[in-house]
């Protein structure tokens, strides 16, 4: 059996030395990495573990477990589709905190006003709100500033453009659709009954198999506590990130051996 687990979060590149980042440690992700080799320790199986920079790493030393390091959400994309493409992937657990947005452009106020007065220098015809819209993001996006490089801390106000990323797990399935698919969805003070409505819809918009939701709230608790959702609806709570990390082995490695995906 092949696996794929993603884990930690991305970061997105403002310049060369500064990112965007988020808290995810990956520790949840480590844990199903140790879980699925124990229980596989006498069979074939290869894991490739996709993580963050800096997220933990599985604490067994196994050369069947890959350690493949990403960056941002784009390297990340390009790895899952080459693993999903050249090789039979049984099962991916999806994992990471994939950044929702990445840095298009880095500016400042007083190119964005230079450019809106070079934009609306004149009488100008009467424009709509869409068209308003456009022409404010065009002028926002016409200067700036050279990230290739460290940009300079002397700026006192930098502006940040940023631009969606594309969404990693709704291209899993597409790319390998019979391998079983398992994403997470992490909300915050919601109740239990929006959690898993919300998990049950991530589930049928990008088929997955299972959903694991939990809420910030738990974190903050110390109990981290977990709903794994299967495609029915139904749901088992699980208490720790251990027993956690046992329940999505166990419901995974249950589902493949029973020839369901």
């Amino acid at each position: 059996m092949n696996f794929i687990i993603t884990a930690g979060g991305t970061r997105e590149r403002i310049d060369a030395v500064r990112t965007i980042a988020n808290e995810a440690t990956g520790r949840l992700g480590s844990l199903i990495a140790e879980e699925l080799a124990r229980r596989l320790e006498e069979k074939e199986y290869e894991i490739y573990y996709l993580c963050g920079t800096g997220a933990c790493l599985p604490r067994i030393k196994d050369e069947k477990i890959h350690i493949m390091r990403v960056e941002g959400t784009e390297q990340l994309q390009n790895t899952l589709t080459r693993l999903l493409t050249e090789k039979k992937i049984d099962a991916v657990i999806h994992s990471m905190a994939v950044s929702d947005y990445k840095v298009s452009s880095v500016t400042t106020p007083e190119q964005i006003a230079q450019a809106l007065a070079e934009r609306f220098r004149g009488p100008q015809p009467a424009l709509s709100e869409a068209e308003w819209q456009r022409a404010v993001t065009q002028a926002i996006a016409s200067r700036p500033l050279s990230a290739e490089h460290k940009i300079s801390s002397e700026l006192e106000h930098p502006v940040l453009v940023l631009e969606k990323t594309p969404k990693i797990i709704g291209m899993i399935k597409k790319t390998s659709p019979k391998t079983l698919l398992v994403g997470f969805k992490l909300l915050s003070g919601v109740s239990r009954e929006t959690l898993i409505e919300t998990a049950c819809a991530l589930l049928k918009r990008n088929r997955c198999d299972f959903v694991l939701a939990n809420d910030t709230d738990s974190f903050r608790g110390g109990n981290h506590e977990g709903f794994l959702v299967d495609e029915n609806g139904d749901y088992i709570k699980f208490s720790g990130k251990e027993q956690i990390a046992e329940g999505i082995a166990d419901s995974v490695l249950k589902k493949l051996l029973e020839g369901k995906v």
